[in-house]
């Protein structure tokens, strides 16, 4: 976007073909205003307020003047934002806004009359958002832009702290002014929401990255587009540098005011990188190990380890939006593979983007859509419109050219790890094969790794030819389409004669096809511009995806180049590829470096850059191992981080590559993805199973299948016959077990289902209750004037075929109930043991019980001469006959 005049063009811009006319009039308005799920072009761009904030970063001197440093921002935003209006603002945090520009049409601020406020705003944000009721800020980073104070810090805390002071000062916590001088009017975001969003490609993704990883609130998503997640990552790969004082020798001095005619058009700034030279200095100083670039040992330090946002993913609270160009050799997919497993590990909500393309933008790649998703995604997120984006599909991936499909997860779902196996053959000069598990006729293979980086195309052509600095490893011709999801690492066994190793890798496609080019990052202009947002006074209005025509370069308009995706034939094809040293083989921390122990044989492990590809049936998938593969030669004084030329032996029974691919190992076998094989499943144990039936014609019997193992399927299919929930017939049947792998090898296991017959046997029992008592009870003689207690008993032998059974003892009589009587004298105690004898629960069989009785008699007593007794009902009962 490119802003000339103070006077900035209205444009109400709907997505796909609302014309503009005369532009839209300035509404009072209290929050959003939508149309069709959308906020709504109805604020006016062309009355927009422009101004520069200087906020100020306590305790941070990255210029080491003895001063604080300060950090720029620029704002455009509705006029109509106020106080009882509140907006939100998108931020666009960048290092290279008066330096490398932005944007494919190389995009720079510019301030045409050198009044201190910006006439041109990179990129179509502000020309499509501004109208529908966001502000937009660049944020210049620490040393860059109109900031005048401090240097860059290649993404370090200092430069992550600046950036993330706008979101502070737009939510109130900090103060910013006018000038750089803390005696200057302050100024105050009173018009802000609260919501903040961060996007931008490369360096600008990167910074949000490393905003969000603080924590911060206020800032509620971030759109990293091709963003470093870990600078070591951008700079080095497994412990191999792969450029030289690239901190402080290049990009630092880059980003910074070159001053007079290497200015940028527009940018009347004074030069600063002699200022920061100094701290480049040190950076590129290899006598700092830890806290400069490292560059003599090309590892983890304390330096690259305050530059990774990864290891602070716990402390993100923003959505985040990322896009990614899977054919990015400038920040590569390891970059999005890390930050995406990070943030899913910590619950972040995430959106992803992954392009058939380059460094790309997916305004240059899939323009419509996604401004819609972008309008869609801000929507919610800054104005809590619920439209429902952050319950679609997560994942959106270009499978070929302009082929885009929704998937709910990355890797997409129903992927699976499958180890493949590199297989040597009888010859050590061909090449060898890939297996489904350990195999082939050699055990080892050997080459010679070369002493500088090898040429990628060489060591692809010709898989078959020469196998002296390289090892090549070939499936069979697919039968089918085998898709690969995710992330591929490799599994090397390897010896060398000396102490260091680098070890690289590549998967490639082998076959015929067509590919979207690596060349120009996957893009290419055209000469047709379409319309993106409104245009500033003195510009043409134009309609939203629309053909539009370029202005004056101090005429702001959205009217960008459409880009086409140049395509390529080719035979063979780079998928990915990863590379370690040695060293590192056990950590990449420069402290823990571990040398290798000659002629024996190492692991060594080590990712790829995480990609999509499908290869396509009648290609073949390709294994090529090398030494060097890619790093930085020699510069000056560094040397190279190439190892030596020297002997390399591959253990071709234990070295292998990991796939991720969908369907797993199913799906690669099937189509012949590895070596034919011929070793049946073993099936486990299956015992005979026995069931019981009243049924004469026999009775469904359920039984669980036996499992099986195989030496390469992790999951071979078992069926038997006849199978489980059939009808079996009384007797023995016979059940037949088939395993079955993937390549069809197949063996057999049998066991028996037995039913048996459910027959009657019994014989009636009568109803019975029987008591039969023992002798009568006597107490024998009782003595006149002696208290005594005399006990006597009997026995009773009950049957009973009740249910439950009780037997009691009572007194019928009338007369003195319950005690004995001689004529009409009674005792005065009464006897014990009447009532309830005993009770059964079950039916029992001629069981004798004891039956006693007590009866007291006191010293007191009269007695009468005689007998005393009493005639007892004994009774067994029952209430379940």
């Amino acid at each position: 976007m490119r802003i000339g005049s103070r006077g900035l063009a209205a444009g109400a811009l709907a997505l796909a073909a609302l014309a503009l006319g005369g532009g839209s009039v300035a509404q009072a308005q209290s929050g959003p205003v939508l149309e069709n799920g959308k906020t709504k072009a109805v604020y006016n761009y062309k009355t927009a307020i422009r101004e520069r904030v200087f906020i100020p970063q306590p305790g941070i001197d990255q210029d080491r003047n003895g001063q604080m440093d300060w950090v720029t921002a620029d704002i455009i935003r509705p006029a109509e934002g106020t106080a009882a209006n509140k907006i939100p603002a998108i931020i666009d945090p960048s290092p290279y806004y008066t330096t490398v520009c932005r944007g494919n049409e190389t995009q720079c601020m510019a301030d045409w009359d050198n009044d201190g406020l910006n006439d041109r705003w990179p990129l179509f944000l502000d020309n499509y958002f501004i109208p529908r009721g966001y502000a937009y800020v660049l944020g210049q980073m620490n040393g860059t832009g109109y900031t005048t104070n401090g240097c860059p810090m290649h993404g370090g805390p200092g430069d992550i702290a600046g950036e993330k002071s706008i979101v502070d000062w737009l939510n109130g916590r900090v103060k910013a002014y006018k000038a750089a001088d803390l005696t200057s009017p302050e100024v105050v975001a009173d018009w802000h929401n609260g919501s903040s969003a961060m996007i931008g490609k490369s360096y600008d993704g990167t910074l949000s990255n490393g905003v969000a990883a603080t924590g911060v609130e206020g800032l509620k998503t971030i759109v990293p587009v091709s963003a470093i997640s870990s600078w070591y990552l951008y700079s080095r790969t497994g412990g191999i540098r792969n450029n030289t004082n690239y901190p402080g020798g290049s990009l630092n001095p880059t980003v910074t005011t070159a001053g007079g005619t290497n200015n940028p058009p527009g940018v009347n700034l004074p030069e600063r990188r002699t200022l920061c030279a100094p701290v480049n200095a040190d950076i590129s100083n290899d006598a700092n190990v830890d806290t400069g670039d490292g560059d003599a040992h090309g590892d983890i330090n304390t330096f690259w380890n305050d530059r990774d946002y990864v290891k602070d993913a716990s402390k993100v609270k923003a959505a985040v939006f990322a896009t990614h160009g899977f054919q990015d050799d400038n920040v590569r997919m390891d970059h999005e593979w890390n930050w995406q497993q990070a943030l899913k590990a910590n619950g972040v909500k995430t959106k992803l983007w992954l392009l058939r393309a380059g460094h790309t933008d997916p305004f240059e790649s899939r323009r419509a859509e996604w401004v819609n998703t972008l309008h869609r995604w801000f929507d919610h997120y800054l104005y809590g419109v619920n439209n429902g984006i952050e319950n679609e599909p997560s994942v959106t991936i270009e499978d070929e050219k302009d082929v885009w499909k929704d998937y709910t997860s990355w890797p997409i779902p129903g992927t699976e790890n499958v180890n493949v196996f590199l297989r040597g053959t009888g010859d050590n000069a061909a090449a060898g094969s890939l297996g489904g598990s350990s195999g082939g006729a050699a055990d080892t293979v050997n080459f010679t790794g070369t002493a500088g980086f090898a040429n990628e195309t060489t060591i692809m052509n010709t898989p078959t030819g020469t196998q002296a600095n390289r090892r090549t490893f070939l499936s069979r011709p697919l039968t089918k389409d085998v898709r690969l999801s995710g992330q591929a690492s490799f599994d090397i066994v390897a010896s060398v004669p000396g102490t260091q190793e680098n070890y690289g890798a590549l998967l490639v496609d082998y076959g015929a096809g067509t590919q979207v080019t690596r060349s120009g990052e996957g893009i290419s202009n055209t000469t047709t511009r379409t319309c993106w947002g409104d245009t500033s006074t003195g510009g043409p209005d134009c309609t939203v995806g629309q053909p539009c025509t370029a202005s004056v370069r101090e005429i702001d308009t959205a009217c960008y180049l459409e880009v086409t995706k140049p395509t390529q034939s080719v035979t063979q094809w780079r998928v990915t590829r990863g590379t370690l040293d040695s060293s590192n083989r056990n950590s990449l921390f420069y402290t823990a470096a571990t040398p290798l122990t000659p002629n024996a044989m190492t692991r060594i492990t080590f990712p790829t850059f995480a990609t999509e590809h499908i290869f396509k049936a009648g290609h073949q998938i390709g294994i090529v191992i090398v030494g060097n593969l890619f790093g930085a030669n020699a510069s000056g004084t560094a040397a190279t981080s190439a190892s030596p030329a020297q002997p390399i032996t591959i253990d071709t029974k234990l070295s292998k590559v990991i796939l991720p691919i969908q369907g797993g190992y199913a799906a690669l076998a099937s189509a012949q993805g590895t070596d034919a094989e011929t070793v049946a499943p073993v099936i486990g144990a299956a015992p005979n199973v026995s069931a019981h039936t009243a049924d004469p014609t026999g009775t469904v019997v359920n039984y669980t299948l036996p499992t099986a193992t195989d030496n390469e399927d992790p999951n071979p299919t078992v069926t038997c016959t006849p199978a489980s929930g059939t009808k079996f017939t009384v007797g023995s049947t016979v059940v037949t077990c088939t395993a079955k792998d993937t390549n069809g090898n197949t063996s057999t296991k049998s066991f028996n289902v037995v039913v048996g017959i459910d027959s009657t046997v019994g014989g009636a029992v009568p109803a019975t209750l029987s008591l039969t008592l023992g002798a009568p009870v006597q107490f024998g003689a009782f003595t006149p004037g002696v208290a005594k207690n005399y006990t006597a008993g009997t026995t009773a032998s009950v049957i009973s075929t009740a249910g439950d059974a009780t037997l009691s003892v009572a007194d019928p009589s009338s007369v003195a109930t319950g005690r004995l009587v001689n004529g009409s004298f009674a005792l005065a105690t009464a006897l014990q043991g009447l009532g309830t004898i005993k009770t059964w629960s079950a039916p029992t069989s001629n069981e004798s019980v004891p039956i006693t009785f007590t009866q007291s008699i006191a010293a007191n007593e009269p007695l009468r001469t005689g007998t005393y007794s009493k005639t007892l009902t004994f009774t067994l009962s029952t209430t379940t006959p």
